[in-house]
């Protein structure tokens, strides 16, 4: 089981967020609707995708070739601090600290968003 998002240290500058996926999220197509539609009561849930893509549908991602299970999700790490992260020294062992439930939730890595000043809002 992934451990929870709120599992993570979080400190004052620092914190997880939520995921995201990687290379990009997972587009459901029209067809992935149809199968949930007739074959799964409705439900677009991970048996109706990867039904689809038994049949030969996959990302509606233009381009993308990769299955439902291939599409990985990242760590999307919240930063408070108004420097440029290379100099942020705190983010490396803020990071390294949260690596081994990274690694436990098999997450892909982490994405890094700057917290919104409040006069930016």
């Amino acid at each position: 089981m992934k451990p929870a998002l709120n599992d993570f240290p979080m400190t004052a500058q620092f914190r997880i967020i939520d995921t995201i996926g990687v290379p990009h999220p997972y587009c459901i197509t029209p067809r992935h609707v149809v199968m949930a539609s007739d074959h799964h009561n409705g439900i677009l849930g991970v048996r109706a995708i990867e039904d689809a893509e038994r049949l030969g549908e996959k990302c509606g991602v233009r381009g993308c070739r990769l299955l439902y299970k291939q599409h990985e999700q990242a760590l999307l790490v919240e930063v408070d601090d108004d420097r440029e992260l290379n100099d942020i020294p705190e983010l490396t062992p803020y990071l390294l600290s949260c690596k081994d439930l990274a690694i436990e939730g098999k997450y892909a890595g982490f994405s890094i968003i700057k917290k919104r000043s409040k006069e930016g809002q």
